[in-house]
């Protein structure tokens, strides 16, 4: 079989011949062309590769071509040579070279992990709390001793309260206390039928001594006058009784005049004995009251003498002043109310860090974190490295929230740091309570194609919402 000419496509398009309108059009029109001189005898190989291209064209089925339609035999010669041209290999290529790149990166984004933090905002703090000083009882400021940020010592005095009130208070629970022990001592005396003997602590106080002397042996001297009119009658009654007997056995007086006056001596001694026993009960009932009395007073007097020296107000803990809220001298300072506060100096510090509720789940103590302090550039001198310690075991509400914190309930988490300064080329960057910082903790890790997806997984819960 003849391979068809090729040539005849490329030639030029014929002069366009008007159609009959409606005319069906069953087959294309003649095209009368010219070819164009044969070319140079081409070199073997060249010759068989065109054979070989002829013969396939020619095995190849040919198209059924559609009705021309008017205008269409202008593109035919154009479409013909596009038909004879190989395609290029290089969009092939490009092709190929996304598609190993995009399953690379679709590899490497499967296995490669990165770190997963959760960012916070936190202050440093000290390991011992601050120290808001307060006085217990109050009163009116007398001095102040201190300066706004002065460093100041364990013990060291920070203010005096005026003691007027509490020494007032102390001296006289102290007289009375000395009035109690002279009681004591005299109703001992009278308790046991013998000389009030007064302890050594009433030396200075004659007065009392005296009076509760003179106490004594007035209380003495009426038990005594009582039973001498008891013994008087007695004495009396008695000489009754041995008239009676006498003339009873004479026979001129009845034995029941004698029985009678003997029960009479009988009850005028029981009468004296239960004077002097209801003499020592009231005694003793009374020694026991005011024994009980002294006893309370002591008490009241320990902590009567405590408010004495509380009157001057020191330091717990060695630190620096902060916040003083009382300057007037001659101020009064409220019982309980706070005066000042003491920022301690610890070798240990840490970050109180807030949490949001959505990050606290992932937070677990003993994970690593990193502080990155706002008072040092972090590119410059890095940050401080340090360990979860604690997390609140609830949000906390209005009361326990900072006065610059949002209004967001939020989690106190406590990040334990390993030094307590930055280090850099040629100084030493001390850390100091109060500065705020960023902590990072590092919560687990996830892939890089987890991270991407991230997005598309939040995109398809929202188009869920109503």
């Amino acid at each position: 079989m003849k391979p068809p000419d090729t040539r005849r496509w490329f030639s030029a398009p014929p002069e366009r011949q008007p159609l009959a309108t409606g005319a069906p059009v069953t087959q294309p029109p003649t095209l009368k062309h010219t070819l164009p001189p044969e070319p140079a005898a081409a070199p073997a190989p060249e010759r068989a590769s065109k054979r070989l291209l002829n013969a396939a064209q020619a095995a190849s089925p040919r198209p059924t071509h559609a009705p021309l339609r008017p205008g269409d035999e202008d593109f035919l010669h154009a479409v013909r040579a596009a038909q004879q041209l190989e395609p290029r290999r290089a969009p092939r290529l490009a092709l190929w070279l996304m598609a190993v790149a995009i399953t690379l990166a679709a590899l490497w984004a499967a296995t490669t992990r990165v770190e997963q933090i959760t960012r916070a905002e936190g202050r440093v703090i000290p390991e011992t709390r601050e120290q808001v000083i307060s006085s217990l009882e109050g009163g009116l400021l007398a001095e102040l001793l201190v300066r706004e940020g002065e460093a100041v010592r364990a013990g060291q005095p920070l203010l005096r309260i005026d003691p007027t009130r509490a020494e007032s208070s102390q001296n006289e629970g102290a007289a009375r206390r000395l009035a109690l022990l002279a009681t004591t001592a005299r109703l001992q005396a009278e308790v046991q039928g013998r000389e009030p003997s007064f302890p050594a602590e009433l030396k200075d106080q004659p007065r009392l001594v005296a009076m509760e002397t003179e106490a004594f042996q007035a209380r003495r001297r009426l038990l005594e006058e009582a039973v001498g009119a008891n013994r008087q009658s007695i004495a009396l009654v008695g000489k009754e009784l041995a008239v009676a007997e006498d003339m009873a056995q004479r026979g001129l007086m009845s034995e029941v005049e004698v029985v009678r006056l003997r029960r009479q001596i009988n009850d005028m001694q029981q009468q004296m004995l239960e004077r002097r026993n209801r003499f020592r009960q009231d005694a003793s009932t009374e020694l026991l009251r005011v024994q009980g009395e002294l006893a309370q007073l002591d008490e009241q007097m320990v902590a009567r003498e405590d408010a004495v020296r509380r009157t001057v107000v020191n330091s717990p803990v060695d630190g620096l002043v902060k916040n003083i809220r009382q300057h007037t001298l001659g101020g009064v300072i409220s019982p309980g109310a706070p005066i000042l506060e003491i920022v301690p100096r610890s070798e240990h510090l840490l970050v109180e860090m807030r949490l949001k509720p959505a990050d606290v789940g992932f937070v677990r103590i003993g994970q690593a974190a990193e502080v990155k302090l706002s008072a040092y550039d972090y590119n410059l001198y890095g940050g401080l490295s340090g360990t979860v310690e604690s997390i609140s075991p609830d949000a906390l509400g209005e009361a326990e929230r900072p006065p610059n914190a949002p209004d967001a309930t939020w989690f106190r988490a406590l990040v334990r740091i390993q030094t307590n300064h930055l280090r850099s080329a040629d100084q030493v960057l001390p850390v100091i309570p109060g500065m705020t910082a960023t902590v990072e903790v590092n919560t687990g890790e996830r892939t890089v194609l987890e991270f991407v997806l991230r997005p598309l997984l939040k995109a398809r819960e929202a188009f869920r919402e109503r």
